[in-house]
Parts: structure tokens; C-alpha cells; sequence
């Protein structure tokens, strides 16, 4: 007896990178929020950040800043999210003080 498995004809496979594209990514009350308020964007960029560091162990260095881009890219809502959050990471770890509680994010 043979045993396959029938899929719909509607089946689709996705693939992890696609499902960003079908699920979303920031909302615009995300986007309006790291505009706004200071810390939400810092953090929201720290820990978007470690997440990734902890997903790419070896390559998060090389491949960080094409997945930034390439997130940056799928819609507007993400572009304007990610353009305050990435403001307010650097605005926060130039001061010099902030630099020490965002690599105990990142690293952590």
C-alpha cells in the first residue's frame, strides 16, 4: 500500500524569508511610537538586534546590515519604523552613557 499525502491545489510553501512579506512587520502605531518616544525606538532597535545576534551566532556581523535593508524595504510602514529606530540607536550610543546599557541588550 503506498502512502502519499494530496495537497489542494492552492497549497503554497513559503519559505521562512517570505513570511515576513505575508505576516507584516511593523504596524504604523509601532512606526508612530518609535517616532515619538525615545526609548521605545532604542529599545525596540537593541533588542531587534540581539534577536537577530542570537538567530545568526556566526554571521550576524556580515549578514546584519543586508537583513536591515532588505526588512527596510517590504513595505512603508517598515521603512518609516525601522529609519526612527535606527536614529535613536545611534543618537542613544553616541552619548556615550547609553552605550553601556545597549551592549548588555545586544549581548545578553
Amino acid at each position: 500500500m503506498e502512502m502519499t499525502v494530496r495537497m489542494p491545489a492552492n497549497y503554497n510553501l513559503l519559505a521562512e524569508e517570505e513570511m515576513t512579506y505575508t505576516t507584516g512587520g511593523a504596524t504604523a502605531v509601532e512606526a508612530l511610537c518609535a517616532w515619538i518616544v525615545p526609548f521605545y525606538g532604542w529599545y525596540k532597535a537593541s533588542t531587534d538586534i540581539r534577536d537577530y545576534r542570537r538567530k545568526n551566532p556566526d554571521s550576524w556581523l556580515d549578514t546584519g546590515l543586508d537583513y536591515f535593508v532588505n526588512h527596510m524595504g517590504s513595505n512603508v510602514t517598515n521603512m518609516l519604523y525601522d529609519i526612527a529606530c535606527a536614529s535613536w540607536f545611534v543618537s542613544v550610543c553616541l552619548t556615550g552613557i547609553g552605550l553601556v546599557p545597549t551592549a548588555l541588550i545586544i549581548f545578553s
